[in-house]
């Protein structure tokens, strides 16, 4: 019986070791799940908070003061591992604040008035931003400045606005590559690929009909999604739901077709779920879901920004949060449909169908 067992042991553990794609997938991605977020929030200590100010910084000396002697700090190397007073201001009209509030590119934003008084724009839901003031107003109250707290809480501007359409997105991408990827790499392990190419059909039509089955549950998992924001949280639609429409679409062409892509050779479902999660996660983490990415390095935001699920996000927000029109979208839609074809023709010319 122990004998038995141990020889079986041995057994699970050869197969492992023997499967070099497995071992890859299975050291390689915690590596890169800690990285991204490490990058995030760990490698400078603490993470900037991005705070805007609005009106003239010459009303309020005091504030003038703080922002320099914040600013003359080195942000990269604060002076004390536990320095949490580490933020970058920008100066801008309170329309330009509240859109970069909306867009989660600052935390809060400062309006000062002509008499001096500060006061604080935030959503108190927010607990970044919530923490950002409390910093910022302790260490303002040591020079008795008066301050005031002002709630955002109008459609479009709260934290709830800024995660809906991004976890819409992410809903869009998981399904996609699971429901489409993971499903193919099923379908070839059970021969079935290769009972379908007997067929008349077309391999393109075959793929392509993954493609419409999966459009069509995104768009009821969607729609749950906008429901429930809708009657809990009071989300709303700014913009026109064509806009709405082109984008969901252009989102599934992108990820669909990025599933086909990595579904293209896998051989068995355990290396296409180290596969579908090496691509998955990172997205998730750095393309400003759940948090912006300005968390991260301003010489990688330009390059995460662009990528397919922040693109779709980023969009999404823009639609549902400040009406965005067909113009403001056309660049999205357009970049996501042609990585979606891309990925699509790759796959059709490397695609393993037994």
């Amino acid at each position: 019986m122990l004998r038995a067992s141990w020889q079986l042991f041995l057994m699970h553990l050869r197969e492992f070791f023997r499967d070099p794609e497995i071992i890859l997938w299975s050291v390689l991605l915690p590596v890169a799940m800690s990285w991204v977020l490490g990058v995030a929030f760990v490698e400078r200590k603490v993470a900037t908070r991005h705070v805007a100010v609005v009106g003239d910084v010459n009303h309020s000396a005091i504030l003038r003061e703080v922002i320099n002697e914040i600013e003359n700090r080195n942000i990269s190397h604060p002076k004390k591992n536990n320095d949490h007073s580490v933020f970058k201001f920008s100066f801008t009209s309170e329309s330009k604040a509240m859109e970069l509030l909306r867009k989660g590119k600052v935390v809060l934003f400062i309006k000062l008035s002509p008499k001096g008084i500060l006061r604080f724009n935030l959503d108190p839901a927010n607990d970044t931003s919530y923490l950002a003031y409390l910093i910022l107003s302790r260490r303002l109250s040591q020079e008795k400045v008066e301050l005031e707290l002002s709630a955002i809480t109008t459609h479009g501007n709260r934290y709830i606005d800024f995660l809906v359409p991004g976890l819409m997105a992410l809903g869009i991408m998981n399904s996609c590559l699971w429901g489409i990827g993971y499903v193919l790499i099923e379908y070839r392990m059970k021969k079935l690929m290769r009972r379908m190419i007997a067929t008349p059909v077309k391999k393109a039509a075959i793929l392509v009909s993954f493609f419409t089955s999966r459009i069509v549950i995104n768009l009821v998992e969607v729609m749950l999604l906008f429901a429930f924001g809708s009657l809990y949280f009071g989300f709303t639609l700014q913009g026109a739901w064509l806009n709405f429409a082109l984008l969901f679409v252009s989102g599934n062409i992108a990820f669909a077709g990025l599933a086909f892509l990595l579904a293209s050779r896998a051989e068995n479902t355990r290396t296409g779920n180290g596969i579908i999660n090496a691509f998955s996660v990172p997205l998730m983490l750095a393309s400003g879901i759940f948090f912006s990415y300005a968390n991260f390095p301003e010489v990688i935001q330009p390059v995460l920004q662009y990528s397919p699920l922040a693109v779709l996000a980023d969009a999404l927000r823009n639609v549902f949060n400040a009406g965005a029109g067909i113009s403001e979208i056309l660049l999205p839609v357009a970049l996501l449909n042609a990585f979606g074809f891309f990925c699509f023709s790759m796959s059709l010319k490397i695609f393993r169908w037994h």
